[in-house]
């Protein structure tokens, strides 16, 4: 927190200077959107803070256009199927844009903990995943602004009275209001710890008082300016300084030269399994459903590796509705437009539901990779990054299943061959695919450190012997079939 808002704020202490203070924000957040950068203002507050007058009084000095609000409710039963981030992810700001978080995650956590639906001892969890979250979106460019609001406790029974006073705004104080105002001293204090746990020099916490609304604004006004022009600053920097893109080996251990192909299944053996597999995962999906798991699945591989036909045969035996496939292709111009993980979140599954993902938020590690589409930087981030994020579904009971399909070089060849002279096949193979094969080594060894980086106890993953197209079939559903029954002996949903 600044010392620097506090000075400021007593030499413009005075109407004239509120608007001056309107009038510059105007400025670098236009600054700002021709820079293209995205910026994020987290609202925070104690009930009957001013936190709408304040944040009505920010956006009406401010081009429409340019920002979104997403207010959180404690109240809203549809986000609690999801993990803590998802609405969060799912309300991240696009290049050029202000997001403002009218209450965001720490709102959420704190309530949870304060209606004794989280224990104390389970709070530092949380910080951690919204830490995560906010250095992953500050390390992509996001210029992050959080405050804080206190009221007196007086003062603020003092609006609270006067709100019920009113039949027009009495519905604004409700029972919990008033609940929390009981609770003020202990509320308080996990307030401090959670701003000592979570504050960041890339993600400050300034603290303001409202009892004085006009003073309060100006410091708000000079929160968000301060760290739009120091974003502002820094985009300049970093445009003079373009990112490596050049190769960088690894060294490390080979997975995919210890896997060994096996002799072809017999093919009345293959259906003969394939049906029994097809008829426990049917049962399993029923459980799954009635215990309100999610499920990730995650299908990676060389191109005319077997993936389609993997899925296809996981899926038809199960009901459609617990389910739902999201083919992963080159990201839109939207998707560009946001942190990479972004168009993944969207698609996370809520309890009980089964997400498939046929390629994945691996291609960052991957294909961006290889064929320079991001920095050095941004490759060897993405691990740390894909780590929390799957701790994070993990901590919320998501079961994550993750695949490679592994294939040599001369039966991706034949493949590749047969499609192209096959009418009916020939839409699956495209001169990016040959093109593609051509850096085979490099592919290797991405593959080979993505392993090596993300391969984790609650997400590990499993590499499939795929030259036999119906014995990767079975293990793959093998695997699914260890993995949820696993899950089920031990499910218990968490809180949030």
């Amino acid at each position: 927190m600044s010392d620097a808002i506090d000075l400021l704020a007593e030499k413009l202490n005075d109407k004239p200077k509120l608007k001056d203070l309107a009038i510059r924000l105007g400025v670098v957040q236009r600054e700002a959107k021709e820079l293209g950068i995205p910026a994020l203002v987290i609202i925070e507050g104690l009930d009957a803070s001013e936190k709408g007058s304040l944040l009505n009084q920010i956006l009406l000095e401010m081009d429409s256009r340019a920002y979104e609000v997403y207010s959180t409710h404690a109240s809203h039963m549809e986000p609690r199927a999801y993990p803590l981030l998802w609405r969060y992810w799912n309300n991240t700001p696009a290049r050029g844009r202000i997001q403002f978080y009218d209450r965001g995650p720490y709102y959420l956590v704190l309530d949870a903990w304060a209606e004794q639906a989280i224990k104390e001892k389970e709070l530092e969890n949380y910080w951690k995943h919204i830490r995560n979250f906010e250095r992953q979106l500050s390390e992509d460019g996001v210029a992050i602004a959080k405050v804080f609001l206190t009221v007196p406790k007086k003062e603020q029974a003092k609006r609270f009275e006067k709100l019920e006073s009113n039949p027009k705004t009495a519905w604004r104080v409700s029972p919990k209001d008033w609940r929390r105002h009981k609770q003020y001293k202990p509320f308080m204090e996990q307030v401090s710890e959670m701003i000592k746990s979570t504050d960041a020099p890339y993600a400050q916490w300034e603290v303001i008082d409202t009892k004085t609304t006009r003073e309060a604004a100006i410091k708000l006004y000079l929160t968000i300016i301060r760290k739009l022009e120091s974003a502002i600053a820094q985009k300049k920097i970093q445009i003079e300084n373009a990112p490596s893109t050049d190769w960088i080996s690894y060294k490390g251990k080979n997975y995919l030269s210890q896997v060994k192909f096996k002799a072809p299944l017999e093919r009345a053996k293959y259906k003969q399994q394939l049906k029994q597999r097809q008829e426990t995962i049917h049962d399993l999906v029923h459980e799954i459903y009635s215990k309100q798991i999610p499920v990730v699945m995650v299908y990676c591989g060389w191109d005319a590796a077997g993936k389609g036909g993997c899925i296809k045969r996981l899926v038809q035996g199960i009901d459609p509705r617990s389910y739902h496939v999201t083919p992963v292709g080159a990201p839109t111009s939207d998707e560009l437009d946001h942190h990479y993980l972004w168009r993944f979140w969207e698609r996370m599954p809520r309890r009980g539901r089964i997400e498939i993902f046929d390629r994945s938020w691996y291609g960052r590690a991957l294909v961006e990779r290889v064929e320079k589409l991001c920095s050095n930087d941004g490759w060897q981030r993405a691990y740390r990054e894909i780590n929390e994020m799957e701790a994070h579904l993990n901590d919320f009971g998501t079961v994550i299943i993750k695949f490679w399909l592994h294939i040599d070089k001369e039966t991706q060849f034949e493949r590749f061959e047969a499609r192209q002279e096959n009418p009916l096949k020939q839409w699956k193979i495209t001169e990016e695919d040959w093109r593609n094969r051509e850096k085979w080594d490099l592919y290797e060894e991405a593959v080979n450190e993505m392993i090596s980086k993300t391969d984790k106890p609650h997400a590990p993953w499993t590499i499939v012997p795929s030259v036999c197209k119906m014995r990767a079939r079975i293990q793959t559903l093998d695997t699914i079939i260890d993995r949820l029954g696993n899950a089920l002996n031990k499910s218990k949903n968490p809180p949030l």
